[in-house]
């Protein structure tokens, strides 16, 4: 399948996706890739990009694969580099690598581990990365960074404690970002899905929303789909948001 003969909304745009592994990071590049863009994906586990990377191709993209675990320095520093050499720059990086398991206990039970763990995957990760990637677009005429983060960063999740600690720094790193470099023209904005079932299975997660109370705090009254967090995150990355920074864009079917 070739590109959009117009182009798509993200024509000519050199994307870096982290998290590329998950179901909602396949969706997210093969979205991107519809619309025109270049990607460099990643995700920890270098097998699961092979085969996505073919499925951009067959969109018409560009798209260069680096495995990269955000709990290791040296991967940080090789992926800063890779993925500005891979197009000759990078206009959007959008961060949604997540750990394993976000449900690991509370403020007591949560091992040492585990809170340094998800902070290196979510945030000091992520952080090291634009710290390095920061200036380079700064310096190439600015972009869009995109972060994913959880209701759990902005309220009280009890069980999701390091989880939601560690969205709550990513959220205001966005900010930092957006209120710092913004004069450099980069953009910098959250993305906070509500309760998506990303296998397909939306009577399945709608039920375990019931059956948890928090259905009756969704105006929709349902669960949602990879495909409707989509078109806000194109948007985001797009010249249509162009004004848009510091930003939360919340696609959770109306969550009160």
């Amino acid at each position: 399948m070739a590109k959009n003969e117009e182009g798509g909304r993200l024509a000519g745009k050199r994307v870096l996706l982290t998290g590329a592994g998950g179901l909602l990071g396949g969706d997210i590049a093969r979205a991107f890739a519809r619309e025109g863009a270049d990607l460099v994906i990643t995700t920890r586990t270098a097998g699961k990009l092979e085969a996505l990377a073919r499925e951009l191709c067959a969109y018409g993209a560009r798209a260069a694969t680096v495995p990269c675990d955000f709990r290791r320095d040296g991967d940080i520093d090789r992926l800063a580099d890779l993925s500005w050499n891979a197009f000759g720059g990078i206009d959007v990086v959008l961060l949604s690598s997540q750990p394993a398991d976000p449900r690991q206990g509370d403020l007591i039970s949560t091992p040492d581990s585990v809170w340094v763990e998800q902070q290196q995957v979510i945030a000091w990760g992520p952080l090291r990365l634009m710290k390095q990637l920061g200036p380079r677009m700064m310096a190439a005429g600015g972009g869009s960074i995109i972060t994913i983060i959880s209701s759990t960063g902005l309220e009280p999740t009890p069980g999701y404690d390091a989880y939601g600690l560690a969205k709550g720094t990513l959220w205001l790193l966005t900010q930092y970002m957006a209120k710092e470099w913004g004069e450099r023209g980069i953009r910098a904005n959250a993305f906070k899905p509500g309760s998506i079932a990303t296998r397909g299975d939306i009577d399945e997660r709608t039920d375990a929303l019931r059956r948890a109370g928090v259905l009756g705090r969704t105006s929709l009254g349902r669960a949602g789909t990879n495909r409707e967090c989509l078109g806000a995150l194109i948007y985001l990355a797009s010249e249509e948001a162009s004004y848009t920074s510091g930003q939360c864009i919340s696609v959770d079917g109306g969550r009160f």
